[in-house]
């Protein structure tokens, strides 16, 4: 493992890494690496980069854990990746990222445990248990990586066990009586109303900072929930929500909806502007500040979502009217989250909602059914089948205007016009229709930066995509996934991060 010297043009001396190594493809490479003021530098730096390609279970943890993040860079949300890495940096590498994944074992991982749960802040507060259990799931998760990927024998987390709780035993809310007396503190409109629309409905944080005028009809007592607000790179954006069920109409009060309706006209916006100005930092800084004044229980924005289902609850509302008002997937997301709030949770009650999920699940198994377009004329060329037309026919006849105008804007920034360009015989809006509830354009985002002369790399990229998916699928099903696990990668490996 040498290193090799070299002098600047002012006469310093340096040293500078250079070996061949072999590739994930099995591809052998050249690497180079200059700049190091020692030679043990140098040699440190190529034992590094040449450890990450190591299978073996000699590996570093800090090798293994970057491995492990880049793996996960294409299946994951960014704000699950995000909250990954921050762990991960923060938590595991300061205790484990200069030893050797098989020289790891249960005893060292409980005295790592025991540290944590030891720890104590400034205040002397401890780590909140559900806190405790998801740092040592992180560390669970990548020992299960290295068992299936880097021939370790066991995750030494199975023999330690696991600390800290799944669920909080109790959940964090307020009362009506709570917040309005909270509420008497806090003396920006804006913020106001925006903390009156997540109690009194319930919505998400995203959700109701995306809300724009043409949200708020002005005949009925209701707010469009159709977008989530995100912040990707420092960029604002409108971005399609998780699930269908996140679309929904949400009735609020009548004295709460002229509210919302005069503080819009005060503004003078456009009908696409959002109402609030502010991003989600200034949200839960001006809520802390509310809650100091008033010496409220302390308790986070998310918790009045919390607080709006256990009013419902205690208004008796059936749980499948809150989970669509949620926004919830399934009522399955609503009970495991709330059933004890609920005071009669006892068999019957239990056995009620199990035939609840499953007729849920029944249901979601025939909207899932898609005709085959065999009326469809197959364009020259296209690799399209029959199911791919039958998918794409659906999602044209179902596309959501919202959803569309969102996208519009996103695909605007690259130089496409999702309205007017088409692949293989269908406009690419069709496909985003398609695909409009997972992870693609997030990750599209994310990944090149907008820039209009990405365009025709874009087209170019969504056209291999669909052929490929075809071609290895048999039809566009699971488009998606296929692009974020499959195309995405693929493209940043061949032309760079930013799509160049």
């Amino acid at each position: 493992m040498p290193a090799y010297k070299y002098q600047t043009a002012d006469g310093k001396t340096h040293w500078y890494a250079n070996f061949y190594y072999t590739d994930w493809l099995g591809e052998k490479k050249h690497k180079c690496k200059r700049g190091f003021d020692t030679k043990g530098a140098a040699r440190e730096y190529e034992q590094s980069f040449l450890d990450r390609f190591s299978k073996e279970p000699t590996i570093l943890f800090s090798s293994l854990a970057k491995n492990y993040l880049e793996d996960m860079d294409s299946r994951l949300k960014l704000t699950t990746l995000k909250s990954k890495r921050y762990i991960i940096e923060s938590k595991l590498i300061p205790f484990f990222g200069a030893m050797q994944i098989c020289d790891i074992d249960a005893d060292l991982v409980r005295r790592w445990q025991n540290s944590l749960i030891d720890y104590r802040d400034e205040d002397g507060k401890p780590y909140a248990e559900t806190y405790l259990h998801s740092i040592n799931s992180q560390l669970s998760s990548i020992f299960n990586y290295a068992v299936k990927y880097y021939r370790l024998r066991i995750n030494p987390c199975y023999v330690a066990g696991s600390i800290g709780e799944s669920r909080a035993s109790e959940m964090n809310f307020w009362t009506q009586d709570q917040f309005e007396h909270a509420l008497q503190f806090e003396q920006k409109p804006a913020y106001r109303i925006a903390f009156k629309i997540l109690f009194y409905t319930g919505v998400r944080e995203g959700e109701v900072l995306a809300i724009t005028p043409e949200d708020v009809p002005r005949e009925d007592p209701v707010i469009d929930i159709n977008k989530n607000y995100a912040v990707v790179d420092g960029v604002e954006y409108f971005l399609t929500p998780k699930t269908k069920r996140s679309i929904r109409r949400v009735t609020v009060p009548g004295t709460l909806h002229k509210e919302v309706l005069d503080f819009i006209d005060s503004m003078q916006l456009n009908p696409d502007e959002r109402i609030f100005y502010f991003k989600k930092g200034g949200l839960y800084s001006e809520f802390k500040r509310m809650i100091k004044r008033s010496g409220d229980v302390d308790i986070r924005v998310h918790d009045l979502r919390h607080s709006h289902v256990a009013m419902l609850i205690n208004m008796g509302k059936p749980i499948e009217e809150i989970s669509r008002r949620l926004g919830h997937e399934s009522i399955k997301t609503t009970w495991d989250t709330y059933s004890h709030l609920y005071p009669g949770s006892d068999k019957e009650l239990a056995k009620d909602i199990e035939l609840l999920m499953q007729k849920e699940e029944e249901d979601r198994e025939d909207e899932f059914f898609i005709p085959e377009a065999q009326h469809a004329t197959p364009v020259p060329g296209s690799p399209l089948g029959s199911v791919s037309m039958g998918i794409l026919a659906a999602a044209e006849a179902h596309g959501n205007e919202h959803i569309r105008k969102n996208n519009q804007s996103i695909f605007q920034k690259y130089g496409v016009d999702i309205a007017r360009d088409s692949i293989y015989g269908y406009k690419l809006e069709t496909y985003l229709d398609w695909i409009a509830f997972g992870d693609t354009i997030v990750k599209i985002i994310s990944t090149f930066k907008p820039a209009e002369d990405l365009r025709d790399f874009l087209l170019a990229m969504f056209s291999d995509a669909i052929s490929s998916c075809e071609l290895q699928n048999g039809s566009l099903k699971d488009l998606d996934v296929f692009i974020v696990k499959t195309t995405i990668p693929k493209y940043e490996r061949i032309y760079g991060i930013s799509g160049k």
